[in-house]
């Protein structure tokens, strides 16, 4: 049986992300995951936050990244377009990366930095004595930590902790629409059910798709809307590719009961339900996990679980918290039109909305720099409830 200081399931971001830190540390880390890199059935939005907590992993590789130059919202018939302006000489606050790209850039920088990749579906995980067994069709490893980087329904969360009920899981269904791209990004908010759809372009196609709360919809009903948007914005004949996926949504009192790791394990990103409720973003916070579990598990001390729950409570947790209780007036259909009509006359609030989207602006200090704007109606909204 092989014998590693740390195993790792999964190897997104997140999985990859930690196993360079902790292989250039000097750990023995195994990645176990039959399946990376790929394409994720996502927008694909890489905030310029999340690309400067891995330029010095991946920036010497290529990850088909898209700049994106600006973005449409809309609400029933109303639209209105928006440019991302950072100056000439600035780089882009929010990139579209190929999936696949992105994905095997981070993984190739781990397996250089010593990590070593085992290309298998985990299929099981056990306490054995004071380590642990991760059990594959055709193998065994031995560690003494366990991370689950394997996502929303994850083998290592379902062990481990508690699943993640429907009530905490968003659909997100559509299409990639190949040979077609743009430079801009939409975004089209639905009333029924409460959501949005999204097109994000990657380098030869577009990512379209719908996403809303998995108790409140199902991918009968949204399917349609996407169709609907490609053929009023899309040139026919398009080539079109379906995917589906769950997204961790959590709800305020989920994410402030929710115990990311135990006595050897931690659970990183989406396994451990860091999405934005709102913009459904994950990226970003499932490499600020990444880097929260390193430091806690290079700096050692009695208890560096502790010390992980302890770094991304405030760091993550705090942030989510906010946006999910935003997130039901958000999705009302008063709230949105109100949001469309001051985006339309208001170039303050427009900023506001590039730097929410491009991750400059927390939810933090949203209302504050809102009310700012004196759009005193969006701000009643807000603070109403």
């Amino acid at each position: 049986m092989e014998r590693f200081d740390i195993a790792i399931v999964g190897a997104g971001p997140a999985g990859c992300r930690a196993a360079w830190r902790m292989a250039r540390a000097g750990a023995r880390v195994a990645m176990i995951d039959g399946s990376h890199p790929r394409e994720k059935p996502c927008g694909g939005g890489v905030t310029r936050r999340a690309l400067d907590l891995v330029r010095d992993a991946i920036d010497c590789r290529p990850i088909e990244a898209v700049p994106i130059r600006g973005a449409t919202f809309e609400h029933g018939s109303r639209r209105v377009e928006m440019t991302f302006d950072d100056g000439p000489s600035a780089s882009p606050g929010l990139v579209v990366a190929t999936r696949a790209r992105f994905d095997a850039a981070l993984l190739a920088a781990a397996i250089e930095a010593g990590a070593t990749l085992v290309a298998e579906r985990v299929t099981d995980v056990a306490r054995d004595d004071e380590h642990w067994r991760i059990t594959t069709r055709s193998r065994a490893v031995r560690a003494g930590w366990v991370l689950g980087a394997d996502g929303p329904n994850g083998l290592v969360r379902r062990r481990l902790s508690r699943p993640f009920v429907r009530a905490d899981l968003s659909i997100a269904t559509g299409f990639f629409v190949h040979g077609v791209t743009s430079p801009d990004i939409a975004v089209a908010f639905e009333d029924d059910p409460p959501g949005y759809l999204w097109s994000f372009p990657r380098r030869d196609h577009l990512a379209v798709g719908v996403c809303a709360q998995a108790d409140a919809a199902s991918t009968a009903r949204l399917v349609p809307l996407a169709s609907q948007w490609i053929a009023r914005n899309v040139p026919a004949p398009a080539n079109l590719e379906r995917y589906s996926w769950p997204i961790p949504s959590l709800r305020e009192a989920t994410l402030k009961r929710e115990d990311p790791s135990g006595p050897g394990w931690m659970l990183l990103g989406d396994a451990a339900g860091m999405v934005d409720p709102i913009t459904r973003e994950g990226i970003f916070f499932a490499l600020l996990s990444a880097e929260a579990a390193a430091d806690s598990l290079i700096e050692g001390g009695v208890d560096p679980a502790a010390g992980y729950a302890s770094r991304i409570h405030p760091a993550i947790y705090d942030e989510l918290i906010r946006a999910a209780r935003l997130k039901a007036r958000f999705f009302n259909p008063h709230f949105t039109a109100l949001l469309i009509r001051a985006l339309e006359k208001s170039a303050a609030v427009r900023a506001v909305m590039v730097d929410l989207i491009a991750g400059r602006q927390p939810y933090r200090g949203l209302r504050r720099r809102l009310l700012a704007t004196m759009e005193v109606k969006l701000m009643f909204e807000m603070l109403r409830g």
